[in-house]
């Protein structure tokens, strides 16, 4: 293949040929373009002939040889640089997010990883990184957009209700362009962009939501995804020879890594699949991540780079256990900065942090003080600063003040990982009562939005209730789901109320 390209010299993909459908009008060996439209789906280029010295300025690149007795073809991906990069001594940012992954499942994951982060580039590990809504979509906007779409109740800290910055149906109907966005925040400073993820569309799309009007960034992975799960045998040949999606992305942002040289980059990465239906899927991967960061090191240890969760388990009963309901609150968390700063106050700062209390929202604030103020002082000031209008939250890289806890933070009471002293309730009579009562203000809070003709009614089957150490019964308003719910609340998409409604007519997650 001919491109103006950074392509890996292990050449991974090129041996590993697989069987596909045919498109029509194609050559008997060839190769197309596939160009992103959106997250949704993609549309392929003219079919080249080859041998070909023709340019494919994509970075999807789909292949097609047929011999006598098969048709070969596969997914190559590369990045094709495009025009218009600036030299800069700017650091790199990266952003890698495993969905549903837990601080604790990271440290039972990946101790390899984790160990050699850790001693050989400095990473620092936050042990109190704390959701602040349901699912991906919700933490995840607060991460990129600094805006939060879920409120609910702080009845435990004697507050009033959080209210979202953006109601999440109307702001699923806009397009986002006019909104800081932290890639397209970084593109305007100079930096070339990259996104990728697996599974379904991104946050901002996600489910049915307009997105942007044109591309959020420079390099988009999807349309990777996207032609190998509509192919069958596609899918077949990739997963046949041992190839993750995980393993696909990573790949792809490690091509990314070496392109533009002397360009400033970000990138979002965020593999869905790898653990977001399985506690035990993650464990294998641990000689994977390893291996990238060692692969990529002399690029990191002149990056800033986010080594993530967006929330914790909720698969395999793991949410009817009182250790596994705080792991779904408190995903993981490591960061790493550059090695020129390894011994200094910034370093410092992330080091004093490891047991404080964060959300997403300190993390958007870092993001804008490593684009937007820190290289004025060139990464030294660790001075106090209120980041608005830029951020709500507070920079990792900088002195906090005051205390943080669920009260000072914007954390939802049913979110918070703030402990209380509690005693399990063993009366059966009485979890019996809480049980039905619940239920039923569950049917009447979907009575009350108008949703009682979409959503099944609910009905107790059991319930876990604990005392405060005061033998207090504390109750607080709002619902929370502790288990999956899948397609369950389809109906509603775009609904706040989407993951506690068992939509009619469906049955299990």
């Amino acid at each position: 293949m001919a491109a103006s390209a950074y392509e890996n010299k292990r050449k991974d993909s090129s041996a590993k040929p697989g069987v596909v459908v045919i498109w029509p009008k194609w050559p008997s060996n060839g190769e197309v373009c596939i160009l992103p439209i959106k997250d949704s789906s993609y549309t392929a280029g003219a079919w080249v002939n080859l041998p070909s010295n023709f340019i494919f300025k994509c970075d999807i690149v789909e292949t097609k040889c047929l011999s006598e007795e098969s048709i070969e073809s596969f997914l190559h991906t590369q990045i094709y640089e495009k025009t218009g990069a600036v030299a800069s001594s700017r650091h790199d940012v990266y952003i890698l997010i495993v969905d549903s992954t837990s601080s604790f499942m990271a440290k039972r994951s990946w101790p390899k990883t984790l160990k050699y982060l850790k001693e050989q580039m400095g990473a620092v590990q936050m042990e109190f990184l704390n959701k602040v809504g349901d699912n991906s979509r919700p933490n995840g906007f607060p991460l990129a957009f600094g805006k939060s779409i879920e409120g609910g109740s702080r009845d435990l800290v004697g507050l009033p209700p959080l209210v979202p910055d953006w109601n999440d149906a109307e702001i699923c109907q806009d397009y986002l362009d006019a909104y800081s966005y932290h890639l397209l925040d970084y593109g305007k400073e100079g930096y070339k962009t990259m996104i990728a993820q697996d599974y379904d569309v991104g946050i901002v799309y996600y489910p049915n939501c307009s997105g942007f009007r044109k591309s959020e960034a420079d390099h988009i992975w999807r349309p990777f995804d996207i032609r190998r799960a509509e192919s069958k045998n596609f899918k077949k040949s990739l997963e046949d020879s041992c190839s993750e999606r995980h393993l696909e992305m990573l790949e792809f942002l490690e091509k990314f890594m070496h392109a533009y040289h002397g360009t400033p980059k970000i990138a979002q990465v965020w593999p869905t699949t790898l653990a977001h239906e399985s506690l035990k899927d993650l464990f294998h991967s641990d000689d994977h991540f390893l291996a990238f960061f060692q692969r990529n090191e002399d690029i990191i240890n002149n990056s800033f780079f986010f080594f993530m969760g967006d929330h914790g388990p909720r698969r395999e009963g793991i949410g009817e256990l009182r250790l596994g309901q705080y792991e779904n609150l408190n995903p993981f968390l490591m960061m790493i900065v550059p090695a020129v700063y390894r011994s200094t106050a910034i370093h410092t700062q992330l080091k004093r942090k490891v047991h404080e209390l964060m959300t997403n929202f300190d993390l958007h604030a870092t993001l804008m003080d490593i684009l937007k103020l820190q290289p004025a002082s060139n990464f030294t000031d660790i001075t106090y600063r209120d980041m608005m209008p830029l951020s709500k939250g507070s920079s990792l890289l900088r002195e906090w003040r005051g205390l943080r806890n669920c009260r000072t933070l914007p954390i939802p009471s049913q979110y918070c990982i703030c402990q209380y002293n509690k005693t399990e309730v063993m009366e059966d009579e009485l979890k019996q009562k809480l049980g039905h009562f619940f239920a039923n203000r569950l049917n009447f809070h979907l009575f009350t939005q108008g949703l009682s003709e979409k959503c099944q009614a609910q009905y107790y089957n059991r319930a876990f209730v604990r005392l405060s150490s005061m033998g207090d019964l504390i109750l607080s308003s709002g619902f929370t789901r502790l288990d999956r719910y899948g397609k369950q609340g389809d109906c509603l998409v775009g609904n706040v109320n989407r993951p506690i409604c068992h939509c009619e007519g469906t049955t299990t997650p």
